[in-house]
């Protein structure tokens, strides 16, 4: 079955919570696109266990997909799922408030980086939310392009942007804007996947679960793509 680019909000209770369902109705709302609950496992459900849910992205063409974040202990393995797959996903814990208003894109001097971009630009077309970029602390130069890519284009959208310096590092500024995003009125972080995990990853846990774990606000997760970099020789 297709979806005609439906937002998916996945939760493995029998009904999602009320800001999951805020949040994907809302994004919906916005962009035009139909919004379909489904309970994990549940009866007749389109995905019986997590470990379906690449598959499933893949033969219903969903848009987005909302996780309604219950426990937090489930965060690795719902990563894990979406290893491979092409949209964005996010992170909504019961708790979360969802705005609109204001979102905050941290930049590091990966490549994939750029990849924000597009989804940052979503919201302020269609939402105008007010658009913080955040640089890192670096001594290079990558971040810095990144961030000016990034700009370029929002401004060939006409949206509305500021660009803060972090304290952290590339390694460091997103954890360091998700912790405080709530503290300064952020109702999303953009964040970018893991390329791979490396052994501190599958040991302490990767950064993203961390960030997911501890932010207040929720996560919008990007997969970085293959073909973006490649290995030095």
């Amino acid at each position: 079955m297709r979806s005609d680019g439906a937002i998916v909000v996945l939760s493995e209770q029998s009904e999602a919570s009320a800001a999951a369902l805020l949040f994907a109705d809302t994004i919906g709302k916005n962009i035009k696109r139909t919004v379909v609950p489904i309970v994990i496992g549940g009866q007749q459900s389109k995905v019986s266990n997590v470990a379906e849910i690449g598959a499933f992205v893949d033969n219903f063409e969903s848009a987005m997909l909302v996780f309604d974040l219950r426990d937090i202990r489930k965060i690795q393995t719902y990563l894990s799922a979406c290893r491979n797959i092409r949209i964005p996903y996010c992170f909504v814990k019961p708790e979360q408030t969802v705005d609109f208003k204001k979102i905050a894109v941290p930049i590091s001097m990966l490549i994939e980086d750029k990849e924000k971009g597009p989804f940052a630009s979503m919201f302020g077309r269609f939402f105008s939310s007010e658009i913080t970029v955040f640089e890192p602390n670096d001594y290079g130069s990558k971040a810095k392009k990144n961030s000016q890519a990034i700009c370029t284009l929002f401004d060939s959208f006409h949206l509305s942007y500021q660009i803060r310096k972090g304290r952290k590092n590339s390694f460091g500024i997103e954890f360091e804007v998700a912790i405080s995003a709530h503290e300064q009125s952020y109702g999303l972080v953009i964040v970018s996947a893991s390329r791979e995990y490396g052994l501190d990853d599958i040991i302490f846990g990767c950064k993203e679960k961390k960030i997911i774990k501890k932010a207040q606000v929720p996560i919008m997760l990007i997969n970085p793509r293959a073909d973006l970099y490649t290995l030095c020789d």
